[in-house]
């Protein structure tokens, strides 16, 4: 289902933030973390699994790290692999190699969150001055991330130990016998955008939002966007279909913009008939305001999706 695989950290961006705060991080985009997760992983309160990550600065070369996530207070279930990105946010753009090691955490209760960073971010590092904010998290399957990443710790990787001159080289490892014709896959990546009460025009944050949509599927090689608008319960069935296909059409036509094949994007309405949170016959709901971007991909790029 659309609801167990959206994006929640992406829809992050369009929530409220406090005031900025001297014992949080303030500075500037520096780079992009990515963290691929084994599959068959899950979480129940107080576990942890590992990840392997690469820090992708704006200048510069990439930097690799291990470590860990951990997860509490919300179960989080996964049955394929998936990939996590963060903005990097730093005080300065002269980052050293393995700068972002150490521990990550969400802000306290009693913490605040600087301007431009998301309640859902991490910070850490050196003297806690680093901020992952929560970009994209992606998976084929099974993604339940309602409540965010709780920690994450990150060691950097040494370089690999630099052989003797004078030691003989090692032999040659034996061939490896050919693996098996995979089967194609169906991935799918989605985005989720919400809109004003009655309105089908796009705020600044959902701009953003797809925005970080067009990247990806620009990196991921889609053969088919589906982009669904939805409307919450007040009004005629009539009225809030006509609303959520104006909304998905306006998705459309962003995505359009940011440089995605049009003849790629489908765009329909389901009015109120599938609510991300069910309410009674004239409750207003900004969950359900919503147009979800759903990226398909395969894992073989020659083969259509059908």
């Amino acid at each position: 289902m659309l609801k167990r695989t959206l994006l929640t950290a992406t829809a992050l961006a369009a929530l409220s933030l406090s005031q900025p705060s001297a014992a949080e991080p303030d500075g500037i985009k520096v780079g992009v973390l990515s963290c691929n997760v084994a599959s068959g992983w899950g979480y129940i309160l107080g576990s942890s699994k590992d990840v392997t990550c690469a820090y992708h600065p704006n200048h510069g070369e990439d930097d690799h790290y291990t470590g860990s996530i951990s997860k509490f207070g919300v179960d989080i279930g996964y049955t394929s692999s998936g990939n996590l990105t963060w903005d990097v946010i730093a005080p300065t753009s002269d980052m050293r190699a393995g700068a972002l090691q150490g521990d990550y955490a969400g802000a306290s209760a009693s913490a605040t969150v600087i301007a431009g960073i998301g309640a859902h971010a991490l910070f850490g590092g050196f003297d806690k001055s680093i901020a992952l904010q929560p970009v994209s998290f992606e998976s084929s399957s099974g993604l339940d991330v309602s409540g965010g990443i709780g920690e994450l710790s990150l060691r950097a990787v040494e370089p690999p130990a630099q052989i003797s001159e004078a030691a003989p080289p090692p032999p040659p490892p034996p061939p490896a016998p050919l693996p098996p014709e995979p089967r194609a896959e169906i991935h799918s990546v989605v985005f989720q955008v919400t809109f004003r009460f009655d309105k089908a025009a796009l705020s600044p944050e959902g701009r953003e939002i797809i925005r970080h949509a067009a990247i990806a599927a620009e990196r991921l090689h889609p053969v088919r966007i589906l982009v669904t608008g939805n409307a919450d319960r007040i009004g005629s069935a009539d009225y809030n279909q006509d609303l959520s296909l104006r909304r998905a059409q306006t998705v459309k036509a962003e995505l359009v913009r940011d440089g995605l094949d049009e003849n790629l994007i489908f765009a329909a309405g389901h009015g109120y008939r599938d609510p991300l949170v069910p309410t009674p016959e004239g409750v207003r709901e900004r969950q359900n305001r919503r147009v979800v971007i759903d990226i398909r991909t395969t894992s073989e790029p020659r083969q259509a999706w059908r």
